[in-house]
């Protein structure tokens, strides 16, 4: 098993072993020994999705390359109409669900929807709110509700202090900066160096797909 990934969220391109890419699914073009997440983003749900679009995904979801479902989520800025978030949302949701496969979740000022769903749909598998910008009172409730916690360049210093380790994630997203300097730099905010322990969740998060 390779329990060094550490980029849990990274838009670069392979061969990045260190890090799971994040693809539509439409630019699903597996490498080998390359992992994955495949979502539709918030954005594409402005004109609705086509149900192309849709079965792409379900095929791309069943790929061994694929680790998580994802980045899918709720964008109250530049996101569609709500409903069709929301049914967007779900598809992702069955998705994870059926294949267990855990959530990557994109979410701009909608933490209290997020939270409703995780309160309502009460999924089996994790969920990881990535590239975490938010304050602590958000962070404490992501914690509360068990959803884990995805810091990338830019973060609230406090809001590193309050995430506990076991729920701790770290990426790249578009960041052109190496993952350990980032790590680094959540690490000097947490005071103690969060490596071990990213690389453990990330290990634990997908404990069972590590099969390329």
């Amino acid at each position: 098993m390779d329990n060094r990934i550490l980029d849990i969220h990274t838009h670069r391109q392979p061969p990045y072993p260190q890090g799971i890419i994040s693809v539509e699914p439409e630019a699903f073009n597996p490498v080998a020994g390359q992992y994955y997440s495949v979502g539709i983003h918030p954005w594409e749900t402005l004109q609705g999705v086509p149900p192309e679009l849709y079965r792409q995904l379900d095929i791309a979801a069943k790929s061994p390359h694929t680790l998580a479902i994802g980045e899918c989520g709720v964008d109250i800025v530049k996101g569609g109409p709500m409903f069709r978030q929301l049914q967007a949302f779900k598809h992702h949701f069955e998705l994870s669900e059926r294949l267990r496969k855990p959530m990557v979740i994109h979410c701009v000022k909608a933490y209290d929807v997020i939270l409703g769903l995780k309160r309502d749909l009460q999924p089996t598998q994790p969920w990881i709110i990535h590239g975490f910008r938010g304050k602590p009172a958000a962070a404490r409730m992501l914690v509360e509700a068990r959803i884990g916690v995805s810091f990338g360049e830019k973060f609230n210093p406090e809001s590193v202090r309050a995430v506990p380790d076991e729920l701790i994630f770290a990426e790249t997203d578009e960041s052109p900066l190496p993952i350990e300097e980032i790590i680094s730099a959540i690490s000097e905010c947490a005071g103690h160096d969060l490596t071990p322990a990213i690389s453990a969740n990330t290990s634990h998060l997908f404990h069972s797909a590590f099969t390329l």
